[in-house]
């Protein structure tokens, strides 16, 4: 028979190694949990790109109908978001590329959008998005109203 004290050794030696099993577990589960936050992350965002392309309505879902148009793209918004998206100024090729739309409508489109004010073609044929001029703190402008992305990425 086994001494008290070589019994209460082996106790506690094997509450240490369940403790340890224990501390093992929760890691796992933490690092479970991050992942899912990530991906959780990753949807959320990809629903708010999404949204304004699909409508969900309570998770149900609707049959397509045949012969039915669909709805339009707004070219315009397009353009402006993958302008603003890349940061850099872009040939109209790239932007109907980007956009997947006809590259003759596209320079169309950017036409209206550079009379309107909202982007500005470079010298080189580049098309850049406009930045609205915000006051500084002291008063004065923080840049010129033709300001684009791009310009300001070569400081």
């Amino acid at each position: 028979m086994a001494s008290p004290i070589a019994e209460a050794t082996a106790y506690l030696d094997k509450l240490e190694a369940d403790r340890r099993a224990a501390i093992a577990i929760c890691e796992e589960k933490a690092e479970e949990a991050k992942l899912i936050a990530a991906r959780q992350e990753g949807f959320q965002a990809a629903m708010e790109i999404l949204a304004g392309s699909i409508s969900v309505t309570g998770g149900e879902s609707h049959p397509i109908k045949s012969g039915g148009r669909k709805r339009r793209r707004d070219i315009a918004q397009l353009i402006l978001r993958e302008l603003s998206f890349s940061g850099q100024a872009m040939t109209t090729s790239q932007i109907a590329n980007a956009i997947d739309y006809i590259p003759e409508r596209t320079e169309a489109a950017l036409k209206r959008l550079e009379i309107g004010g909202k982007l500005i073609r470079h010298e080189n044929g580049r098309w850049a998005a406009v930045i609205a001029t915000m006051a500084k703190p002291n008063g004065h402008p923080a840049g010129a109203r033709g300001e684009s992305l791009s310009a300001l990425r070569e400081c």
